[in-house]
């Protein structure tokens, strides 16, 4: 039996309530960090971050409705790949430039330049890793 247009909009407005909630859980938690930062609040900031995060999930995990379709997914899968497109050329033709610049005393890096090399080809390997693990399963 086919849904009627009534029903039809009622789920999707029921859908659209519960994104929502759950993003407005999440950015009430921001603003909780960002203002406990500001007022010198660190711990009342970190806690209402979580909080937010935590009611995020809860949503997510509760909700009576599917929150998520096969079209969020598709342009997930798309904004993810274009992500670690721009990444993967953007740090292949930076970090090696950066590096020869630094060698040849034309430019000083930053003490944090060696640690965001370290995350930059962490993002790589756990993608690698996540990726095998997938393909071998499929």
């Amino acid at each position: 039996m086919t849904e009627t247009p009534t029903a039809a909009n009622q789920r999707l407005d029921r859908r659209k309530r519960h994104k929502q909630l759950m993003y407005g859980s999440l950015l009430v938690g921001l603003i909780g960090i960002v203002v406990g930062a500001l007022i010198g609040q660190y711990l009342a900031g970190v806690l209402i971050y979580w909080a937010g995060f935590l009611g995020m999930l809860a949503i997510w995990q509760v909700s009576p409705v599917t929150l998520y379709d096969e079209r969020d997914t598709e342009l997930e899968r798309k904004a993810s790949d274009y992500t670690l497109s721009v990444l993967a050329i953007t740090g292949v033709l930076a970090i090696p430039g950066l590096v020869l610049l630094e060698s040849e005393g034309l430019l000083t890096l930053p003490a944090a330049f060696d640690g965001a090399v370290l995350v930059f080809v962490g993002i790589f390997i756990v993608f690698a890793v996540i990726y095998t693990g997938l393909r071998l399963r499929a």
